[in-house]
């Protein structure tokens, strides 16, 4: 059946209201952000974002080492949850018996219920030591040639592009 040329300009007009109702919604919620921002921008100024300092005694912030620290812990979660994410689902479609697809399915979709700071503190309190004690040692040897053609320059170590841990590093 198909339907009258009045019935597709009417969905063409609700796709095209709701897009542009989309897109307002987004450009509110920056100004919402901007607007709840400013005092701190017109304090700081956007050079929060690439400062590394963070000295509350002489009321300097940056913000440049929370974003590294964020993006590096994101990618290092997409580098671990990709992989196993495309396993169990290819496991799931193509491998599995037809017996454990189901309660295996459901297991899984159950495990999206958990709060994410369960995960987080089980990662924790699991891989912290395991880490401490078989990543950090060759991690440290390896930053300490890199950080070591980190020049020093009026009492602070200067950012090296290749070493973003020289970040954390203050004098």
């Amino acid at each position: 059946m198909r339907r009258s040329p009045w019935a597709d300009r009417i969905f063409g007009w609700a796709a095209t209201g709701a897009a542009l109702l989309t897109l307002g919604l987004l450009i509110g919620i920056l100004v919402s952000l901007v607007i709840g921002a400013w005092p701190a921008i017109s304090k700081y100024g956007l050079g929060f974002l690439t400062s590394s300092v963070w000295d509350p005694v002489k009321n300097e912030y940056g913000g440049l080492v929370m974003i590294y620290g964020t993006l590096a812990t994101s990618f290092i979660a997409l580098l671990i949850a990709v992989p196993v994410s495309f396993g169990i689902a290819l496991f799931l479609t193509e491998l599995s018996p037809a017996w454990l697809k189901r309660p295996l399915g459901t297991a899984i979709e159950l495990l999206a219920a958990v709060p994410s700071i369960v995960y987080g503190m089980w990662g924790l309190l699991v891989f912290g030591p395991i880490l401490a004690t078989y990543v950090q040692q060759p991690l440290q040897a390896l930053l300490a040639v890199c950080l070591s053609s980190v020049p020093w320059s009026q009492g602070h170590r200067s950012v090296s592009a290749f070493c973003p841990r020289a970040l954390f590093w203050r004098s």
